[in-house]
């Protein structure tokens, strides 16, 4: 999984790095290109001049049931064959949702991480929070930070929810190492990112699978360590189409579908 990850990462990096500085552009070339190879997947792993038959059968269904609305018994016989015509469209397209799975995860794993928050920036504040092990004291636990992240609150504890809270801020841009000590022993280590650009941040720690799987910028749990886990929080990413503000997982949908339904045609597409 990691090594799947860090294929994917590097591939994103590439499309990235050019455009760090424009974010809504870069959503938009992921999302159009995103559009056009899951497009040209589906066209391969359906058979299309099936598909094209039973979606003219559904079509055909359809009007049909216009023609007679009158007709309880014949509405009755239209429905069933519409429900049954729509069962064999969904399993001719089935093995395409299977094959769209995994490549559409790890595309959407490292949108989440690159666009969803934005790296600090010089002045600005972030809250880093340490939980501990059970069985470790929260009040143990201690930075070793660089000259460059100052502690401008804290520590805050929640001996009781075996937490600990600092409030940090960067003087200068850079990717800056934090280590967490607990009772004098290196622990995590936490990397605060300054600056600009789309690079994939990692704002947790990942400890089950499918965290690391769906998050690829979170480093992994160590078994065994005294810090369960850490939690980064960068300021949320904002861009804006047109002057329009989108989430990026909404960006992305209505971008994709555009850029496939441009090239549908072109590849002669069924759906």
């Amino acid at each position: 999984m990691a090594a799947l990850n860090g294929i994917v990462t590097r591939l994103f990096d590439l499309v990235c790095g050019p455009l760090g500085g424009h974010p809504a552009w870069a959503m938009t070339v992921i999302a159009v290109v995103t559009g056009v190879w899951a497009l040209a997947l589906f066209k391969a792993v359906t058979p299309q001049k099936r598909l094209a038959r039973q979606r003219d059968r559904l079509v055909g269904h359809l009007l049909e049931m216009g023609m007679y609305p009158d007709h309880l018994r014949v509405l009755a016989r239209i429905q069933k064959d519409l429900a049954l015509a729509n069962l064999r469209y969904l399993s001719l397209s089935a093995p395409a949702l299977v094959a769209l799975l995994v490549p559409m995860v790890l595309t959407l794993a490292q949108l989440e991480g690159r666009f969803a928050h934005r790296p600090l920036r010089t002045g600005e504040d972030a809250v880093l929070v340490v939980r501990v092990a059970p069985g470790a004291d929260p009040r143990d636990a201690v930075l070793d930070l660089p000259a460059q992240l100052d502690v401008v609150a804290g520590p805050v504890v929640d001996k009781a929810g075996g937490a600990v809270a600092w409030r940090l801020r960067p003087d200068a841009v850079g990717d800056w190492p934090v280590s967490v000590l607990v009772s004098g022993r290196p622990a995590a280590s936490v990397t605060v990112r300054v600056g600009a650009g789309l690079p994939l941040l990692g704002r947790r720690l990942g400890a089950v699978w499918w965290e690391k799987l769906l998050y690829p910028g979170w480093p992994p749990q160590p078994t065994g360590g005294s810090v369960r886990s850490w939690d980064l929080q960068y300021p949320a990413r904002e861009m804006a189409y047109l002057g329009a503000r989108l989430d990026w997982l909404v960006a992305f949908m209505i971008l994709s579908i555009l850029g496939g339904l441009a090239v549908k045609d072109l590849l002669g597409v069924e759906m």
